[in-house]
């Protein structure tokens, strides 16, 4: 009986995520209109984000497979 609270409480911590992280993109890429700094940021930011849920993850998979 536990498991749609639990579940629940995923989603609401996956939520708060997802609003932060929109909240920051959207932040950085507006002020990297007008900032060349905001823009290395914005760029910095995305590589990171690329890395953390994709290199990452495969790097993960093929070590676990090993």
């Amino acid at each position: 009986m536990k498991e749609p609270k639990i579940r629940s409480k995923i989603l609401q911590i996956t939520n708060k995520i997802t609003s932060w992280h929109h909240k920051a993109f959207t932040y950085v890429a507006n002020k990297s209109k007008t900032s060349v700094w905001f823009t290395f940021l914005l760029l910095f930011l995305a590589v990171y984000e690329i890395f953390e849920h994709f290199i990452i993850p495969a790097i993960l998979i093929w070590w676990s497979l090993k």
